[in-house]
């Protein structure tokens, strides 16, 4: 119908608009970037590691929302731009001489353990360090099945400990964190929000910089 296809135009750009209409700031009030990703999604392979960079350069703390379910409900392109989304994110990452190692897209089901091992992580200074090393690992240096051997690995060198077994329990945590992207106005992966802010984190790292720099 026509008016979803204006909701699913306008309404996305309404929510950037607005989370860009900048009210004065208190003196010497933490500034707040998160970053909600998924790990299906081969734009975060981008996003997460270019978002970590620019955050430590700066001293400031990236915290992460690792997300199960995303996107528009009901979008009938979905299928397309899941297809579309490895080709575009693969001609970004050749900008700086990489490549997407994977070429098929993933379900959501199957990285929901790396974004549960992400969420029971939280508050670990290393945290966003083993995000970045499993969503690189998952979309620039393999392809194929999943080996959660080679993620579990990575959880205990960075990490220092065991993966949680049991990630079901972890559902509604992922679940809340959807509702939590919903409830500021999002809806998509990799969405960064600085200090109220929104950009998409995979081709809006330069903004976000400046950003930064003008918030110190």
């Amino acid at each position: 119908m026509l008016r979803d296809r204006v909701q699913r135009s306008l309404a996305p750009r309404a929510v950037v608009a607005l989370s860009r209409l900048r009210l004065p700031r208190p003196w010497n009030r933490r500034v707040r970037v998160e970053l909600y990703f998924a790990y299906d999604d081969p734009y975060a392979a981008l996003g997460l590691p270019g978002l970590l960079a620019l955050t430590q350069k700066r001293g400031l703390e990236l915290e992460l929302f690792p997300l199960v379910e995303r996107g528009i409900p009901g979008d009938p392109a979905a299928e397309q731009r899941r297809l579309y989304s490895i080709v575009d994110a693969d001609r970004l990452a050749r900008r700086d001489g990489r490549h997407l190692e994977r070429r098929e897209p993933l379900a959501p089901s199957d990285c929901a353990f790396l974004a549960a091992w992400t969420d029971v992580a939280r508050g670990h200074p290393q945290a966003p360090v083993f995000a970045e090393a499993a969503v690189e690992e998952l979309w620039l240096r393999s392809s194929g099945p999943l080996r959660r051997e080679a993620y579990a690995r990575l959880h205990r060198d960075i990490l220092k400990s065991t993966p949680p077994i049991d990630e079901v329990r972890w559902q509604e945590a992922l679940a809340r964190n959807t509702e939590r992207l919903h409830a500021r106005g999002h809806w998509e992966s990799p969405a960064a929000r600085v200090d109220g802010e929104w950009f998409f984190a995979h081709e809006r790292l330069p903004q976000i910089a400046a950003r930064l720099d003008e918030l110190r």
